[in-house]
């Protein structure tokens, strides 16, 4: 076993045989342990047994076999006394496709705007111009959000009206709008502040904290009953 698999520097990572032989094998190396909460074990467990998942579902050339092996595996879990609420109702169909949204059969059959970015994994923003607009992106999501939590250092009026039609129909579809923002610098435009706090499903507070708090957070919870909740983090203020 190389000394390179396991290189010098901070890790977090659950202790395997493999670790623990290699550990054995050079003494001349210190290793540190923590014990692990008992809360967070079963994302920890998870995380740790979803690299091998993936990697022998990619082993295998067919759909049939990554399906049979996903079967196998969840039999197995649903085997257990714990889960045996949990019956093959749960196992992926033969051909399975991906569900992207479940509506009234009144509404429109062109279906629910979605942003460009996948919901169920995560997206990093660059700026870049093969970037999807982000002021685009928080419009397509309010489009299918119950509930909008924003947090953000400014809102100027130039900011706001890119998102002012959205934010009326979330208003319009009463849905929940929290916003915080502040009065650092003055930078926030009033008659923008006082537009949404005018919405009526709207609740606006506003840091006035300026010596000793400097909010400088950037913000977007959109939450969604369906379980597919996304969030924008550090990425622009409404401006």
């Amino acid at each position: 076993m190389s000394a390179i698999e396991f290189l010098p520097g901070l890790y977090e990572r659950i202790q395997s045989r493999r670790l623990e032989s290699f550990l054995h094998a050079h003494p001349e190396l210190r290793s540190v342990f923590a014990k692990i909460d008992p809360e967070e074990e079963p994302a920890k467990y998870t995380a740790f047994v979803s690299k091998f998942i993936e990697a022998a579902l990619r082993q295998q050339n067919t759909t049939a076999e990554r399906l049979t092996l996903c079967n196998e595996l969840l039999e197995r879990v649903f085997s257990r006394e714990e889960m045996q609420h949990a019956s093959g109702d749960f196992l992926p169909c033969p051909e399975p496709r991906l569900l992207t949204e479940i509506t009234p059969a009144y509404l429109s059959k062109s279906g629910l705007p979605r942003p460009l970015t996948p919901m169920g994994e995560s997206s990093l923003f660059t700026g870049a111009q093969t970037d999807p607009p982000l002021a685009n992106e928080l419009v397509l999501e309010m489009a299918s959000a119950d509930g909008v939590d924003v947090l953000i250092s400014f809102i100027k009026w130039s900011g706001l009206r890119l998102l002012a039609d959205a934010l009326q129909e979330l208003s319009d579809r009463r849905v929940p709008i929290r916003l915080i923002t502040t009065s650092y610098m003055g930078a926030s435009d009033a008659r923008a502040v006082e537009w949404i706090a005018r919405l009526s499903t709207a609740q606006v507070r506003v840091s006035y904290d300026t010596k000793r708090t400097r909010l400088h957070a950037k913000a977007y919870h959109f939450h969604r009953t369906s379980g597919f909740s996304t969030a924008y983090i550090g990425s622009a203020n409404m401006s």
